[in-house]
């Protein structure tokens, strides 16, 4: 026995193969350069337990391939935290372009938005992360569909994404949550991969999270999709699975082809959307009748006092601001007392503004000096009681540090003017 064929047995054992080594050899490169060539072909062991037998649906053909689809109907009856499909279904969508500041959503209607949400191989994006299931939900005559694409395999994406391709033509609006910066973006860098064209980024977007953080921001401990859901909506899942275990179990199952626990990510994604378009019709309640929405916080009377003032619609903001201050701890107070006391002064209902000018002097922890200032405004322009007016000012200066230089100068530059004022006023 040479050299040779001593080391190549030592290389794989006692086992012996009936190949010359040149042939066996290069049957192994090939091997691995068809791996390196072709990742998404996946070499795994005999499914034991394959996806079709736990989630209903089907495997659908397409010219890029097969991939899993499973869909679900939900009727207009259908009751998901506090409305059923068919009420949200019928709310106004008009403040959303307003809570986003996108005129494309001026025109939004449920019936042309299709919701989104995706699960995939990891969190930090790029192009290594995968979206192996697109969930989509769409209303439908009088009820709500959701589909949902699985990849079953990584050669199933192109398949899954003509799919998706075909579906967003039909739609004009996109509803996502946190979508903007991650689902949107990834499927995005996935259609480029897989040279399609793709619309995601020239559909208008109400993306449910930045109008969530605007209302409920303070309310809750944070404000992600299943803190609302639970706190705010009154849902609970029942046999859930974290997002944080979904990559693994994606991962787990491609090697195995056992879909004894990625299954339960079908549900977590179907309940996902579920929740955004209860989230959607929470909001647009509460914009449109915030008595009806019952508005359990005074955190939340003041976000949508903040919301009615900035959109122009002042009528439906003092009683959010008076409910406010009737609910929210001493912590908020001060702050709901300033903005409600703005709001009065503009609107010209001075002395019910000056009422909360002076029921802030009595508050015992004193955040700025801000009622004595406008106090002093009041007793210099109304009253002409520029001795008072000059004590309120004084009042203001020892409440403000001196590293505020600029609002320091400020009330520094009013006392001298006071003081001229009063002067003037007294030599004639």
């Amino acid at each position: 026995m040479d050299l040779k064929e001593r080391l190549r047995q030592l290389s794989f054992g006692s086992k012996t193969s009936s190949l010359p080594i040149e042939e066996e050899r290069e049957g192994d490169v090939r091997e691995r350069l068809e791996r390196l060539l072709h990742p998404e072909k996946i070499y795994r062991r005999v499914e034991c337990c394959p996806i079709e037998t736990l989630v209903p649906g089907e495997i659908v053909s397409t010219h890029e391939g097969v991939t899993f689809r499973t869909e679900e109907y939900f009727p207009s009856h259908f009751q998901y935290g506090e409305m059923t499909l068919g009420e949200i279904h019928n709310l106004p969508t008009y403040p959303a372009h307003l809570l986003l500041r996108d005129e494309r959503l001026k025109e939004l209607n449920f019936r042309k938005a299709l919701f989104l949400d995706t699960e995939t191989t990891g969190l930090s994006g790029g192009t290594g992360t995968f979206a192996f299931l697109v969930g989509l939900g769409f209303f439908k005559e009088e009820g709500f569909v959701v589909q949902q694409l699985f990849m079953r395999d990584y050669s199933e994406e192109k398949a899954a994404l003509t799919l998706l391709e075909g579906i967003l033509e039909s739609y004009q609006f996109l509803v996502t949550f946190n979508g903007k910066h991650y689902d949107i973006p990834l499927l995005e860098t996935r259609m480029i991969l897989s040279r399609k064209r793709s619309r995601l980024k020239e559909m208008p977007n109400f993306d449910l999270l930045y109008p969530s953080r605007k209302i409920w921001k303070g309310a809750y401990e944070n404000c992600r999709l299943v803190t609302l859901e639970s706190r705010l909506l009154g849902i609970e899942r029942e046999d859930d699975i974290p997002s944080a275990w979904i990559p693994s179990l994606y991962f787990d199952y491609v090697q195995t082809g056992d879909a004894r626990k990625i299954h339960r990510v079908f549900y977590h994604n179907r309940m996902d959307i579920l929740t955004m378009v209860a989230l959607a019709g929470r909001i647009h309640l509460i914009y449109h009748d915030p008595r009806a929405a019952r508005p359990r916080k005074g955190v939340e009377h003041f976000s949508l006092g903040r919301l009615f003032w900035d959109h122009g619609q002042h009528e439906k903001a003092i009683p959010c601001f008076e409910m406010a201050l009737k609910r929210c701890d001493d912590e908020l107070a001060w702050e709901v007392m300033k903005w409600f006391s703005m709001a009065l002064k503009r609107l010209g209902k001075i002395e019910r503004a000056r009422w909360l000018w002076e029921e802030m002097l009595s508050w015992p922890e004193k955040k700025d000096g801000y009622p004595y200032v406008e106090l002093a405004k009041y007793y210099e322009h109304r009253e002409k009681a520029f001795e008072r007016a000059i004590a309120y000012v004084d009042q203001a200066i020892a409440l403000t540090p001196p590293y505020r230089r600029k609002e320091f100068q400020l009330l520094q530059e009013r006392k001298q003017r006071l003081i001229q004022k009063k002067a003037n006023h007294e030599a004639r």
